[in-house]
């Protein structure tokens, strides 16, 4: 099949094929970073350490500081990880519910939430909770790491500051163009 043959088939069935890359390029980030993640929490207790060490002493020597203790940068680490894991996964479910006018959220004849916008903010946000507890689990299998909740309750403050960042980009985002969110009642 030619070229213009598909694009006259996706035009036919309303698909946006900027929005298909697009998706599949973020889902494809998304699973990348989700692998990074699980590869980091694969290292024992002693490389994670040593890890953790030469980030300090790479922030000592670019800051002139002299800090010892890594527990901050550890959650740091965590929240940080997790914000860009929900960043990935907001924009690649976002994109896939551009994808098509006629099986978007718009079109459903269930309405559970307001917006298209909190429902890619919902679905991100269990997304990446459920990533966030998985890790800590697969980290009780790991040895000398173990998995906790408060490194959970870290996660989630990565996950919620970038979520409250993207709804304040987005409202701004549709006032500097002069539009409302469009809200299904």
């Amino acid at each position: 099949m030619t070229t213009k043959k598909l694009i006259n088939k996706a035009h036919e069935k309303e698909i946006s094929i900027r929005y298909f890359i697009l998706a599949g390029f973020f889902w494809i980030l998304t699973i990348f970073w989700i692998i990074v993640i699980f590869h980091l929490s694969s290292e024992n207790a002693n490389e994670s350490s040593d890890l953790s060490h030469v980030f300090l002493s790479f922030i000592n020597e670019v800051f002139g500081t002299e800090l010892y203790d890594d527990s901050i940068l550890r959650m740091v680490a965590h929240a940080s990880e997790f914000a860009l894991l929900t960043l990935l996964s907001y924009l690649a479910l976002s994109s896939t519910n551009k994808i098509s006018n006629k099986t978007s959220y718009a079109e459903s004849p269930v309405k559970l939430m307001r917006s298209d916008n909190e429902m890619n903010i919902i679905f991100t946000l269990w997304f990446t909770i459920l990533n966030a507890i998985f890790d800590e689990y697969h980290q009780l299998f790991v040895p000398g790491r173990d998995g906790s909740i408060v490194d959970v309750l870290i996660d989630l403050v990565g996950i919620i500051i970038i979520l409250a960042v993207i709804r304040v980009v987005f409202t701004i985002y549709l006032r500097s163009k002069g539009r409302k969110e469009v809200v299904y009642t």
